[in-house]
């Protein structure tokens, strides 16, 4: 039995780009969905740049960078919640943006495990979103597999003349 990858590409292509969107933002996903799995540990940090850049998606970034130092060692992360980087509205990111001002001392919280693992906004998203989508992905994957096999094995018999 042979399998045709430049047929079924679209249908690989629908199964492994969700996957390899998890590996890339995991921790993002691990700290908004699962956040149980993080033990934090708070210390005292500084933000070292706060600035908006412009992009297309969302339309304005907040770009904060902070340091924190853990047993001697310095660290530098711009992650300050997750999943958001940014917004739509000018507005909601400039309010980002005055709460974390150069040179202003703030809480960093970094996972016990990995101290380079750090976040200033440690708040959980909404597992109800994670949940539908998981469930609408999860539902693609079936209907894709179910037709799959169902195509596969409800060919038409040949009959005999």
């Amino acid at each position: 039995m042979k399998i045709s990858y430049k047929k079924h590409q679209g249908i690989i292509l629908l199964i492994l780009f969700p996957l390899i969107i998890l590996v890339a933002r995991f921790e993002d996903l691990r700290g908004s969905f699962i956040l149980n799995t993080i033990e934090f540990v708070e210390v005292s940090g500084h933000i070292n740049h706060s600035d908006i850049s412009y992009g297309s998606r969302p339309k304005f970034r907040f770009d904060i960078k902070y340091q924190y130092q853990v047993n001697g060692q310095v660290y530098e992360s711009n992650r300050v919640g997750f999943g958001f980087k940014g917004s739509g509205k000018k507005e909601t990111v400039d309010a980002i943006i005055e709460r974390y001002p150069v040179g202003k001392e703030v809480v960093v919280y970094f996972d016990k495990s990995n101290p380079n693992f750090s976040v200033l906004e440690p708040d959980r998203n909404s597992r109800f979103d994670f949940i539908l989508v998981l469930f609408m992905y999860l539902t693609c994957v079936v209907i894709v597999v179910f037709t799959l096999v169902k195509s596969r094995y409800n060919k038409p018999l040949k009959q005999d003349k």
